[in-house]
């Protein structure tokens, strides 16, 4: 090829034809411009297909995160319920003045769920790459960026008041029943797959201690609060899935 055009310029050159040879090298150093152009063109191009499968990846890996996160949300969600229905039964005993117990077993079985603390966990690994790294300013989606802003700020709204508020009385109130029970009495229904009654005892500690009903009271409002809080989290997750799921799961469409 070099040889090639040697040959035409010194042809050029012995015909005294300047203008032709000034056009040529012009077209010469055109197309090896517009090579150049074309190269960086591609280059591009290929850097930003990169980029968009990359965050293609990302959004479903948030996908998996929130389907853990729902998980997690609805594992909440029966803690908080159970201890509202077990405040509802044992509060009324316990502010009554004859104390009468319809089902000891289950009066027992509804205290000790009181003092359970829901496990709260944030799945935001995902979310927190790309927070950090300043992805989310090229976000191809801004109708889901909304949707994923407003989530994540929610979780964790949720998570700081409910660690704050709710899980030290729950703490308190187990801390207190370790005080009044005796190892062998607490055994018998907690932690066994197959509870019995305690004994009469263990019923009059709960009774004659003061702190009781103030502590069962707090926990059963806070998980009744609490509760419509993480419906509307589970109903907020679930609508991301979807999103996600038809609009970047290529695998089920």
């Amino acid at each position: 090829m070099n040889s090639f055009f040697r040959r035409i310029r010194h042809g050029l050159f012995q015909n005294k034809k300047f203008l032709n040879y000034s056009l040529y090298a012009l077209g010469e150093i055109i197309l090896v411009v517009a090579g150049i152009l074309i190269a960086l063109q591609i280059n591009n191009w290929n850097e930003e297909k990169k980029e968009a499968k990359s965050l293609h990846t990302n959004i479903l890996s948030i996908k998996n995160d929130l389907v853990e996160d729902s998980i997690i949300i609805e594992e909440i969600l029966s803690t908080l319920q159970k201890q509202e229905q077990a405040a509802k039964r044992i509060i009324p005993v316990l502010e009554s003045e004859d104390k009468i117990i319809k089902d000891s077993l289950e009066f027992i079985l509804d205290f000790n769920e009181l003092t359970t603390t829901p496990i709260i966990i944030d799945r935001n690994n995902t979310w927190q790459l790309l927070t950090s790294n300043g992805t989310l300013a090229e976000f191809p989606d801004p109708e889901l960026l909304d949707m994923l802003n407003y989530y994540y700020n929610r979780t964790k709204e949720l998570g700081i008041n409910f660690t704050n508020s709710a899980n030290p009385v729950r703490l308190e109130l187990r801390k207190l029943k370790y005080e009044l029970f005796e190892e062998t009495e607490h055994r018998k229904f907690f932690p066994t797959p197959n509870p019995k009654v305690p004994s009469k005892k263990v019923y009059n500690a709960i009774f004659e201690d003061n702190r009781v009903l103030p502590l069962g009271r707090y926990i059963g409002s806070t998980a009744s609060y609490f509760e419509k809080g993480y419906e509307d989290l589970l109903a907020n997750v679930n609508s991301l899935i979807i999103y996600i799921s038809n609009h970047y799961d290529h695998s089920k469409q």
